[in-house]
């Protein structure tokens, strides 16, 4: 769920979902509450994005079920952009966000290294920086942001493929002046279609 109200101040972001927490009216505060109970009660979990002036967005993640489901293969479904795969670095602050994507990767036939922020991810490329075919980074995290990460990343290595993904509109991301732009913008959340896609485009004129 994604609004484009006020935001949520940094200090209120730890107390949303304690039982009639509310900023507006003593007394409220059970929604919340309630779904991330309701959520937690079938193996999930609930993330919170927010900027104060830039409005919010709320996710709920579900376990996928054992159970097999009979569906015909998406012929829209493009090959892997390199043959036996490669290492993409997955950079993510949310773990169970990190955890879905890493399986997602991997399912895909790509070998995943993971860092939990910016400041983790720069020092793990500068010493692995040979294995890794390409980075999908989220763009809001502590300590070193996605353009910061990605600014970075490239005076490592100019060429370095370069995904950068938000739940924020892309015209939002993208506007103003940055002196690195990723190869891809992708937007959260994300399917198996949408992430070749991306790593595709992402790798297109990049040698093998």
């Amino acid at each position: 769920m994604t609004d484009a109200g006020c935001g949520i101040a940094d200090e209120d972001i730890e107390k949303l979902f304690d039982p009639f927490f509310s900023s507006k009216f003593t007394g409220r505060g059970l929604g919340l509450p309630v779904v991330l109970g309701i959520v937690k009660a079938h193996g999930g979990a609930v993330t919170v994005e927010s900027e104060p002036g830039r409005g919010s967005i709320f996710r709920v993640f579900l376990p996928v079920s054992n159970e097999d489901v009979s569906r015909q293969q998406d012929k829209t479904t493009q090959p892997l952009p390199m043959e036996g795969g490669g290492t993409v670095l997955l950079v993510e602050d949310e773990a169970m966000v990190r955890n879905i994507a890493a399986t997602m990767l991997k399912h895909l036939g790509f070998s995943v290294i993971e860092a939990k922020d910016g400041v983790d991810a720069v020092e793990v490329f500068r010493q692995r920086r040979d294995e890794i075919s390409c980075v999908l980074c989220d763009l809001t995290m502590p300590r070193m942001n996605g353009w910061e990460t990605l600014t970075a990343m490239r005076k490592l290595a100019p060429d370095i493929p370069m995904i950068l993904a938000s739940g924020y509109d892309e015209a939002q991301v993208m506007e103003g002046d940055h002196p690195e732009l990723p190869q891809v913008f992708l937007s959260k959340p994300y399917k198996h279609k949408d992430l070749i896609d991306a790593i595709n485009q992402a790798m297109v004129g990049k040698e093998k």
